[in-house]
């Protein structure tokens, strides 16, 4: 017996000589080809380091060439957290290491450095592994098969922030690392569970406090952000985000992730609205192609999209299926699991499992797939020369639409050569470039904001603005994909205004002064109206946002003599209740105000590639009524090519060359598809027995057929009729039973409107 006892204390004494640390993870901070960050719990001993080097000694520390003492240490949830910040490392190359203290060594752990050059890439995506850890656990042991190059876990690691949760949370975590020691880095992000931003900072050393930052991967193939969506949206994480994206334009490829979605597809769950006005025109602007989203507890992808508010929309986005963002979610990696029922007309497929994302990014393409992880114990590992093998029994998702969700180069988000897509953001860069123009012609150049457009100050009453953009970098003839004006917010105005934006005739436009004033200055023949929404102090979202202004800088870059790098001017001045209201108004800071704060211009155009107008193609007609032209004069007006062939007649360029007809006499019906969904709206939603169908700007008149389905894909309402522009349509549909109705609008055999409907 004494005996036995004897060997159990030598037994505890050998333990506790190797375990004096635990909780082992892996994170990064800058460059992962070349650095890496070692984190752990320090249980007990003094002292500790890291031995490191590109041979395998074991546990023999002594043999290693390299030691580090620990950058970084943090008592934070119960645990003496430890991080050594390796850097100077070799890219594509595998380390091995082990911690050595007072009391004995680890462990002999490994990981391997990310490529510099544009290797193939692989990560996982998910987040919400909150409280059930089984599922949670499972899908640990798969990142241990499956070796990416980064995990990226989009938060709420725990229900309830406590120190036992996370103590537990980091031993399941283990269950990430290989069979063979090797270790994956994780990219963290901060979720509601977390109770503030210490959280994430203190136990996973990320590179900002605040908890939103970018890791840029291989020779600039991808550029991963993680946002922040438990703070401020708006003001210094957005303004950070568009300078990033902006400075890195360059980069192939650019993947987002953060906690809380813009559109949920649980239905209970509250519309991301702050994310939506300041991030989803971000990432679409700035080519952003794939956006990883959590919270909802539910799963989901989406074709790509385009935020927009016109009548064919769905809670703020249309398909584009050509610069689209692809948006993926919503974080199944543990907690309870809710039911998708919220779908939305550009929802690509949803479901309700526990899963996560895999994805690979090379220079061509970006693939996602939805992994099942319920089954992860009879999966099978990858090899660590080939983490793109799909192993044995992967349980991949396979919905109708296919397993993979593709975004190639040439179709989605930026698509195309390097030299085909491109965005430019150019802001005011003297004060004497953002200028106020009182009623009597005089000029006010120090002010720090500017009123959109009633002024007090000295009596300026309805004034001028001129903006003055310089060195604007935009190539001759390149053809303008979209053009707006950014303002931040100096005061909050909530008044029904309408203000005009047009664009000085010059091919390089001078400086303002009183001699060369703002009023005195021609302009293209096209003027934008803007009826701004209401603006709240500091923002600088989508509503201190200009509508599109492209057709303008068009004309402008097909002048003979505009060249890359001349100074283009806008001009804005009030229309209707802005020129009789007071408080009629907008009132954006100025270059005074704060450089950061100013008036910024981004374009994006393209460069190259198929001439052929989609718009054109897809049969969308417009017409610019209201303008005189002259015979044969070409009129390009939201992407539609028209030509004038007499004094009444306009020819339609129709479906890839196909033409129709239309008179001031007559109407031809005889033509490609030419609706769009801006043609028409909806209402009432909810409704309670009738609908009403109304269009405009169509100039053609057509037969249509009105569908109606239930959620079951069951038709419960179909009528054809001969639909005319301007003229509203009511139809009773007679359904009985409440609940989400699907509505379609077919011309000929294709599918022109669709929306979802409410039935009270």
């Amino acid at each position: 017996m004494k005996k036995l006892l004897f060997l159990a204390i030598l037994f505890c004494i050998g333990f506790n000589a190797n375990a004096n640390n635990d909780k082992y993870r892996l994170t990064l901070r800058g460059n992962p080809a070349t650095s890496i960050v070692i984190g752990w719990n320090q249980t007990s001993g003094s002292n500790p380091r890291v031995y490191f080097g590109t041979t395998d000694f074991g546990t023999n520390y002594s043999s290693y060439p390299n030691s580090a003492a620990p950058s970084r240490t943090s008592s934070y949830k119960g645990m003496n957290n430890n991080f050594v910040r390796l850097t100077g490392l070799t890219p594509n190359t595998a380390y091995y290491f082990v911690i050595r203290d007072s009391q004995g060594t680890s462990r002999r752990l490994w990981f391997k450095t990310a490529p510099s050059d544009n290797s193939r890439l692989s990560f996982i995506a998910g987040g919400d592994s909150r409280n059930n850890r089984t599922p949670r656990r499972n899908a640990n042991l798969l990142v241990s098969k499956l070796k990416p190059h980064a995990v990226l876990f989009g938060g709420d690691m725990t229900d309830d922030d406590t120190n036992s949760q996370w103590q537990t949370w980091f031993n399941d975590w283990q269950l990430t690392i290989a069979s063979d020691g090797r270790m994956f880095p994780i990219i963290a992000a901060r979720g509601n569970h977390e109770d503030s931003n210490n959280s994430i900072y203190n136990l996973f050393d990320t590179p900002s406090s605040s908890v939103y930052y970018a890791i840029t991967f291989g020779n600039n193939l991808v550029r991963t952000y993680t946002l922040n969506t438990e703070i401020s949206i708006s003001g210094n994480q957005t303004s950070w985000l568009r300078s990033d994206l902006a400075n890195n334009s360059s980069t192939k490829w650019k993947i987002a992730q953060y906690h809380k979605p813009m559109r949920p597809h649980v239905r209970f769950k509250s519309e991301g609205n702050s994310q939506y006005s300041n991030w989803a025109r971000t990432f679409y602007d700035n080519k952003v192609q794939l956006v990883v989203e959590c919270d909802a507890h539910t799963v989901k992808t989406t074709w790509p999209v385009r935020p927009s508010t016109s009548s064919g929309s769905d809670e703020g986005f249309v398909r584009d299926n050509t610069n689209g963002t692809v948006y993926v979610g919503e974080g199944c990696w543990g907690a309870p699991l809710r039911s998708n029922d919220d779908n939305k007309d550009w929802t690509r497929n949803s479901g309700r499992f526990n899963q996560f994302k895999w994805i690979f990014v090379d220079e061509n393409k970006i693939e996602t797939r939805t992994i099942r992880v319920d089954n992860a114990s009879s999966v099978g590992s990858v090899s660590n020369s080939n983490p793109f093998q799909i192993p044995s029994n992967l349980d991949v998702w396979s919905p109708s639409n296919g397993s993979v969700v593709t975004i190639n180069r040439n179709t989605s988000g930026g698509g195309g050569s390097d030299n085909d897509n491109k965005t430019i953001e150019v802001a005011i860069a003297s004060g004497n470039d953002d200028v106020e123009e009182s009623e009597d012609g005089s000029m006010y150049i120090n002010s720090s904001d500017l009123e959109l457009v009633y002024d007090s100050h000295n009596n300026n009453g309805y004034q001028k603005i001129g903006l003055r953009f310089t060195n604007v970098n935009l190539p001759k003839n390149v053809t303008i994909t979209s053009a707006y004006l950014q303002f931040n917010a100096d005061e909050s105005n909530s008044a029904s205004a309408e203000l005009e934006i047009s664009l000085h005739d010059s091919s390089n436009s001078a400086a303002f002064s009183n001699s060369n004033n703002v009023s005195a200055r021609n302009t293209f023949s096209a003027k934008t109206v803007w009826t701004p929404s209401s603006w709240s102090s500091g923002q600088n979202g989508s509503a201190q946002r200009s509508p599109n202004l492209k057709n303008m800088v068009q004309s402008l870059v097909n002048k003979s003599g505009w060249t890359s790098g001349n100074n283009l001017s806008f001009i804005i001045k009030g229309r209707g209740t802005s020129l009789t209201s007071t408080s009629a108004k907008r009132v954006a800071d100025s270059y005074e105000g704060g450089s950061g704060k100013a008036a910024r211009l981004i374009v994006s155009y393209t460069t190259g590639g198929d001439t052929t107008n989609p718009d054109i193609c897809a049969g969308i007609a417009e017409w610019r009524s209201g303008v005189s032209y002259s015979a044969g004069d070409k009129v390009v007006y939201q992407g539609n090519l028209f030509l004038r062939t007499s004094t009444n007649d306009w020819e339609f360029l129709g479906a890839c060359g196909t033409t129709a007809n239309r008179s001031s006499e007559q109407n031809t019906i005889n033509h490609p598809p030419i609706f769009s969904a801006e043609n028409f709206e909806v209402s009432p939603n909810p409704f309670v027995n009738n609908i009403i169908i109304s269009t405009k700007k169509m100039y053609f008149r057509a037969p249509i057929e009105i569908t109606l389905f239930d959620m079951n894909g069951k038709v419960v309402f179909q009528k054809k009729q001969v639909i005319d522009d301007n003229v509203s349509q009511k139809i009773t549909p007679n359904v009985k039973a409440t609940g989400v109705y699907i509505l379609h609008v077919k011309e000929g055999n294709e599918i022109i409107y669709k929306k979802k409907l409410i039935k009270k």
